[in-house]
């Protein structure tokens, strides 16, 4: 499917008056963690071989292959954030990838002992067994009341009166 949508691509910007033989600079994803590993690919249209496959980072190389190959990052850092392109020979012809920006965030994961949660986790916790447990107990007294509550009504008389200083 990654090449049937990329060859689509390459046709769609060849057939726009792009000369065929230009350059594609491939990654799964172009936002990555910290600590994962970056995969580029130079690649041509219709596989055509490529030679002499620069991998540049903000201008400056930081690969030469004299026969085309993938760039292999095995961690990503921050250092490797930037625009990349990649530059080669298609038989005779000089010719370049479009820029692209790859991202490395920072690491997501927490520095917390997987043995204590957060104190957040464990307030968030304590207020839910707190007001459970209070709203258990007006429930069941609440219950209490209501259930004694028709012998206390038969025996009270109710005295109505519209006017508000007859209290």
């Amino acid at each position: 499917m990654w090449q049937l949508l990329l060859q689509m691509a390459l046709l769609i910007l060849v057939s726009a008056g792009m000369q065929a033989g230009w350059l594609v600079l491939q990654a799964p994803r172009w936002v990555f963690q910290e600590g994962e590993p970056i995969h580029l690919r130079c690649h041509s249209w219709k596989n055509t071989s490529v030679h002499s496959v620069t991998y540049l980072q903000n201008g400056k190389g930081r690969r030469f292959f004299h026969h085309n190959s993938d760039y292999h990052i095995p961690k990503a850092t921050p250092g490797y954030n930037g625009s990349y392109f990649c530059r080669g020979l298609v038989g005779k012809k000089n010719v370049s990838s479009e820029t692209v920006n790859i991202i490395v965030q920072g690491s997501t994961s927490l520095s917390v002992s997987p043995s204590f949660l957060p104190w957040h986790q464990v307030a968030f916790c304590l207020v839910m067994v707190l007001l459970f447990a209070v709203d258990t107990g007006l429930y069941f007294s609440m219950q209490r009341k209501l259930r004694s509550s028709p012998r206390d009504w038969k025996d009270h008389k109710f005295k109505w009166s519209q006017d508000p200083q007859d209290k």
